[in-house]
């Protein structure tokens, strides 16, 4: 474990049951966060993006899931040895999560300002009216308009972007270190898109916390990250500094990932998109798990995965891939 790194996550898998057998949802997760650091987490829908943060999380539902292996530790704490009772003094508090849809995270009978305040009373132990005190405070930093009226309004009496700002206000009440941030503009037109994005930047330089923002879309990664991470069919196929990834991209999925993000600058009359889809995790390919949808398939890709490995000279930039990673490797299979 490196001790400078306030989240490292290593070899995590997890799994979920299906008729009686359990198959890998995400297998062999290694990230790390830094302190005041957003890395994003990016792929397609079902590569195992939010399965890796409610992982991290330990929010994993048993059944049907499990986390089989790994470690995930905090500050030098595994997350994933801590008793229940421990964790939750962690979740919500150290650590907190904005969840990706909020007209169905928040609960509908129960006013915003008490979903707020609910966070504030378990983990700061504060009266009733310190904890309504601060939650408006933090709906104000959030910019909910005229919050102190608002406080007593119920979720359907707020729009799509304020509901959005509602998660972010319950993510942030206590001041956690690490936010994770799934998808919290999926549902949103660009223009809020953009204010919760300026929003989650504001307040993250504010607060000196690190996030990682898990999104699809590639196309507002570049105004958000230090660095990425791709997933792929439940693996991390390739990570490096947020730059060097759009600059020269190495794993084949990335390159299509990229190729099919719509262009204003270019006159482009058919966008690109990627064939085939991400396989169900009850029918995992053998090998490479991108090799079926790949035009650069050779026959080992088919037999056998490749390791996370930097490039050469690149120890920022890893890459999965027999064809784009080090060579050397190759001529060392049989």
């Amino acid at each position: 474990m490196n001790q400078e790194h306030l989240l490292e996550v290593r070899n995590l898998t997890t799994a979920f049951r299906i008729q009686g057998n359990l198959f890998p949802a995400v297998r062999g997760i290694d990230l790390h966060l830094d302190r005041n650091e957003t890395l994003a987490l990016v792929g397609e829908s079902g590569c195992g993006k939010s399965i890796t943060a409610l992982s991290i999380m330990r929010l994993i539902p048993q059944p049907p899931g499990e986390i089989v292996s790994g470690e995930v530790f905090m500050k030098g704490i595994d997350l994933l040895t801590l008793p229940e009772e421990r964790m939750r003094k962690i979740r919500g508090n150290k650590m907190a999560m904005i969840f990706q849809e909020p007209m169905t995270s928040l609960n509908p009978v129960l006013t915003v300002g008490f979903q707020i305040m609910e966070a504030l009373i378990y983990h700061q132990d504060v009266t009733n009216v310190k904890a309504k005190e601060l939650a408006i405070e933090i709906m104000n930093q959030v910019k909910i308009p005229s919050a102190s009226r608002r406080f007593k309004d119920y979720p359907h009496q707020f729009s799509g972007g304020q509901r959005q700002r509602v998660m972010i206000a319950m993510a942030l009440a206590c001041r956690p270190e690490i936010i994770l941030a799934d998808e919290p503009t999926t549902a949103l037109d660009v223009t809020i898109q953009a204010q919760i994005l300026y929003l989650l930047a504001e307040l993250k330089r504010e607060y000196s916390m690190a996030m990682i923002f898990i999104t699809h879309n590639l196309g507002i990664v570049a105004s958000i990250a230090d660095r990425v991470a791709v997933m792929y069919g439940g693996e991390i196929v390739e990570v490096a500094p947020v730059g060097d990834l759009f600059e020269k991209p190495r794993h084949p999925y990335t390159e299509m990932l990229l190729r099919a993000v719509p262009r204003v600058d270019l006159n482009i009359e058919k966008l690109s998109y990627i064939p085939g889809q991400v396989p169900s995790i009850d029918r995992m390919p053998p090998g490479c798990h991108y090799a079926p949808r790949c035009d650069l398939r050779m026959e080992l890709c088919d037999r056998q995965d490749a390791d996370l490995v930097p490039l050469p000279g690149e120890p920022a930039h890893r890459v999965r891939c027999w064809i784009r990673g080090d060579s050397r490797e190759i001529q060392d299979k049989p």
